[in-house]
This record gives C-alpha cells, structure tokens and sequence, in this order.
C-alpha cells in the first residue's frame, strides 16, 4: 500500500494538488487496504486519513495500518473539510455525489476542486504480483467451471439453471462472487452482447454464449466460451471459426509497446474482412482489475501503449439479430517479452450431445 501511496503523491506533487479526497470503495480499498462499505481517504503530503464510522473503526485499524483512523461523529464532509489545509483537492468527479461534491464547495470555497480520476486510472493500470495472482485465480476458477457446465448443458434446462449452477460452482471454488453483469444468452438471444439470463428454454440448434467471472479478493476476472446444442450448422461452423481467428491472431499480436488502437484493428480486421464487420461494435478488450472494466481499452479511440503488468482480455465477437452471436474471451498479462494467457479453456468449437 505504501508504494501505491508514493505513486499517488507524485501525482499530486506534479499537479501541484494539496490533497487527494478518495471517496469510490475501489480506491479506497486499492490505496488502503480497507475494505469496510463506509469511509473516505484523505492523503495529502505529510499525511494520510481513513474516516469512518463507529461500526468500522477497529476493522479499519486491522485493515488500513498505515492510515490514522478518524471516528466520524459528526458530518462525515464537514469533519474531512475541516481536516484539509488549504490548497487544491483532487477528488473523483465521477464517482463523488454531487451532494457531496457541493458540499465540498461550500465548506471550502477558496478551494479549487479538481479531477483525480486519470492520476488513479494510470496508477492501477500497472498491476502488482499480488493483484495478477488473485486475477489468475479467478481465471482458473473459470476454467473450472466451463468444464463443469459442459456435461449441464442440454435442451429443456434455462439460460437461468445455467447461470445459477455456474454462480454455485465457482463459489464452492473459492470465489468470493461472481461478476454481477455475467452473460448467459441461448438461441437467437446471444446476438444480445450483453444479454442476461432470462428462463427461455434452451434448445436444439442453439448457441449457448457464457460471459462470466469469478472475483478473488477483490479482483475481477473475466471468461467468454460459446457452445452449441446439437450439430451445428455450417453458418454456425463459420461465425465461430471467423471469431476463433480473430481472437488467435490478435492474441499473436500483444505485447508490450504496441498501442491499443493497433490490437482492436488485429481482430477487428479479420472479421471485416470476412463480411462481418458491422456486427463487431464493441472493443476487442479492455483492462480489469478491482472494477471489470478499467483503463485502457482495446477500441480504435485508445492510443495507450501496452506495458508489462497490464492485464487486459482479448474478446472479439460477431452478433447477427435473429441468427445469434459467438464470442471467445481469455485474460492475458502483458510481460517484459510479450504476454501470458491464463485462459486455458479449449477453443474448439464444444458440441453439446444430448
């Protein structure tokens, strides 16, 4: 924690910012190690704050040992208000209510407020040997699992047995919870990118596409595998193979140096290329960590260059409405040399027998 903190105070010393308010549970967890559900960080140069209240003091104690722990007894703003010296405050602006924001404003009008976010942003886009540990976990939890519900699957069971029976799983694993968003999408529904499990019934013929993760103290992980029920038909075949190469070629492609922008194009190339290219609208990939999506992100948009502790997932996909839609997602870490896949799950196209 204490490396995280120097980080943060160059940051804060190269914008010449007094203070950093620190308000989102994942940078309060990220910068303190704190992981009570009530509580803000005040660090500025010579110091570092946790305010909380009474239910949380001696957790935060145990948790948190480089912060002094205030008990807040009264207005939890006004209290850190009245802690700051003068000078500016960088706080998160997306993350920070604006009652809270305005009550800022108000107990310190010579104050200039500024954005923290890009300085937390770049800081935990690096990620330590305990954090790439806890993601590799997860990773294999995942794995697990897919292997698991391999022999669940079959018609008549729903998108909600599937998700229901992964969520047990994973948990008697060791995860400690799954990703709230996890994607279950059977048949025509799994065109929907993000389509949430639903009670229709799975059938013969269908694409079954599982977007899920399982968190480890703290730490997302995120895992895509599409099956089929029953042979599949030779669209089928070919909307797989396409997404297959696309995701292949572009994991061949990463390591450190290259820019994000380059790496969407890999995948998003081929699958243009194939005729396809208007039913990939999402990014190739994105970073994770304490939140399932972090900076950078694999879209055209995004010049980030790779560097060597970013973990990042690779996950291109085709969508045809009314059809269905294939998606294949690992989770790779770059490295000094080029990159290392944790995903370890068959990319062969899983035919259901029922």
């Amino acid at each position: 924690m204490k490396q995280r903190i120097e980080k943060l105070r160059r940051k804060m010393s190269e914008n010449g910012w007094k203070g950093a308010f620190i308000y989102s549970p994942e940078n309060r967890y990220y910068f303190s190690g704190y992981k009570g559900s009530a509580g803000v960080l005040l660090i500025e140069e010579d110091s570092q704050k946790l305010f909380t209240d009474f239910r949380y003091v001696d957790q935060a104690k145990d948790q948190a040992p480089d912060f002094e722990v205030v008990q807040h007894q009264q207005n939890l703003i006004e209290m850190v208000c009245d802690s700051f010296s003068k000078g500016t405050l960088a706080l998160e602006i997306g993350d920070v209510p604006a009652s809270v924001y305005l009550e800022i404003q108000t107990r310190l009008p010579e104050t200039e407020l500024v954005d923290v976010t890009s300085a937390t942003n770049e800081i935990r886009m690096i990620k330590d040997e305990a954090e790439i540990e806890n993601m590799r976990q997860g990773i294999e939890i995942c794995d697990q699992a897919f292997t698991h519900i391999l022999d669940f699957i079959r018609p008549g069971i729903t998108e909600k047995d599937i998700g229901l029976e992964l969520e047990i799983f994973m948990k008697r694993q060791g995860a400690e919870r799954i990703k709230p968003n996890h994607v279950i999408a059977s048949g025509p529904r799994s065109c929907l990118p993000h389509g949430q499990a639903t009670d229709r019934v799975v059938e013969v013929g269908d694409f079954v596409k599982m977007d899920y993760g399982a968190i480890v103290n703290g730490y997302f992980s995120d895992f895509t595998r599409t099956v089929v029920v029953g042979e599949p038909s030779e669209k089928q075949v070919e909307i797989y193979n396409i997404v297959r190469r696309a995701q292949e070629e572009s994991l061949k492609a990463i390591g450190p140096g290259k820019t994000c922008r380059e790496l969407d194009e890999v995948g998003r190339g081929i699958i243009r290329d194939a005729g396809y290219g208007d039913n990939f609208g999402h990014s190739l990939g994105h970073s994770l960590g304490l939140a399932i999506h972090e900076q950078p992100a694999m879209r055209s948009t995004d010049e980030t260059v790779l560097q060597e502790g970013m973990v990042i997932t690779v996950e291109p996909g085709i969508y045809i409405p009314g059809f269905g839609g294939v998606r294949i997602e690992d989770l790779v870490v770059i490295t000094k040399d080029g990159h290392v896949n944790f995903t370890k799950s068959t990319k062969d196209l899983q035919v259901i027998s029922y």
